[in-house]
């Protein structure tokens, strides 16, 4: 992976290091820069450092998410004989640097991918344009998700955070960037007058939405958290009265999806793999809406913070926890690694589940 988050990205590869390792495979992750804003400089011997130890390990198997992780997948990991190589389509293709998205479809057309992975069917879409040698080997595997659970009740965790409860909480989780478009959300604030918005994450906007929030006159209801472990977003989750996620583009919306899971009324941008995910059994669990507009947006928290809306978004919270099973995209990932690994590796693998069982 490009750089340690804790955002949606590393939290998918956890699940799936952590189930791989209970399968008896040995597993070690690789962050490329150590931050995700590193300079140049950094950022290159970063990678020179990731190369050397995949040289020195020469694995059986190669996951990579996010641009550059991929393509230094594809290419040291032909290279070095690692026969399975896996990488993910975490960014729309329009948005990735011109000479990273060169070199995936190139590699992506020969035989450096084993495997290419997409999250969603809207992400797949975007790949209708590629060769037709890319998109043999573009596969879909949504993301399981389990969302984090409450561990304290509203007053304790707002207490916590020196949140005061004196009104509508709104929350969104996720990097301060233009991707996630917070400012929306404070441009619509002014027409909130009660409502307090909580942005959990950091990132390199953070002084620009500051003094964006103090322009507007609603710094003193905007709270900026900076980056918080999966637990607390997940207590913060269950003390807000909705969720709000205005994002310009996603591949799947991960932090929406949990959010909703927790019966948490989602207002998002109206895109549509929001739409996608954030459906289960012919119903959504939010409201979507042009969050580009102000008024738009304020008019679609307000109906949120309706009591008939909270009964709806916490109706639908089974169903999107059964769409979105940790379990059966775990199984997915099982099942591709296991014929890369050498025979003594998965006989071992077969005990230690024969044995789980057993227990």
């Amino acid at each position: 992976m490009h750089a340690d988050e804790n955002g949606g990205v590393e939290m998918l590869a956890r699940l799936i290091e952590a189930d791989l390792r209970a399968a008896g495979a040995n597993v070690d992750t690789l962050f490329l820069y150590p931050a995700f804003a590193a300079g140049a400089g950094a950022k290159l011997a970063g990678l020179g450092r990731a190369l050397w130890r995949l040289a020195r390990a020469r694995p059986d198997v190669i996951i990579a998410y996010q641009p550059t992780a991929s393509v230094m997948a594809g290419l040291v990991g032909r290279a070095i004989g690692c026969p399975v190589r896996i990488v993910h389509q975490t960014t729309k293709p329009a948005t990735i640097h011109p000479v990273s998205r060169t070199f995936d479809r190139w590699l992506g057309c020969g035989a450096f991918y084993s495997l290419n992975i997409a999250n969603s069917h809207a992400t797949l879409a975007e790949f209708d344009d590629y060769p037709a040698a890319y998109r043999a080997r573009l596969k879909l595997i949504p993301h399981g998700v389990a969302p984090p659970e409450p561990r304290t009740g509203r007053a304790g965790t707002l207490l916590r955070f020196d949140i005061p409860d004196d009104g509508p909480i709104l929350l969104n989780a996720g990097r301060l960037s233009e991707q996630k478009a917070q400012q929306r959300i404070i441009a619509a604030l002014p027409l909130l007058p009660k409502a307090r918005l909580v942005l959990a994450g950091g990132g390199p906007l953070e002084p620009a939405y500051r003094e964006y929030a103090r322009a507007a006159g609603v710094d003193q209801r905007v709270h900026f958290l900076g980056y918080l472990d999966r637990e607390q977003v997940g207590d913060l989750m269950g003390a807000a009265d909705a969720f709000v996620f205005p994002s310009t583009w996603e591949t799947f919306g991960l932090a929406a999806v949990e959010a909703a899971m927790l019966g948490v009324p989602v207002v998002a941008s109206d895109l549509p793999v929001l739409r996608e995910v954030l459906s289960a059994e012919g119903r959504t669990a939010a409201r979507f809406v042009n969050c580009s507009k102000p008024e738009l947006l304020a008019n679609a928290i307000t109906a949120a913070l309706a009591p008939d809306s909270l009964a709806q978004a916490k109706s639908l919270g089974p169903g999107l926890r059964h769409k979105h099973s940790q379990e059966t995209m775990l199984a997915a990932y099982r099942a591709i690694v296991w014929p890369g690994v050498p025979p003594a590796s998965a006989a071992r693998a077969d005990k230690v589940q024969q044995d789980g069982a057993r227990r």
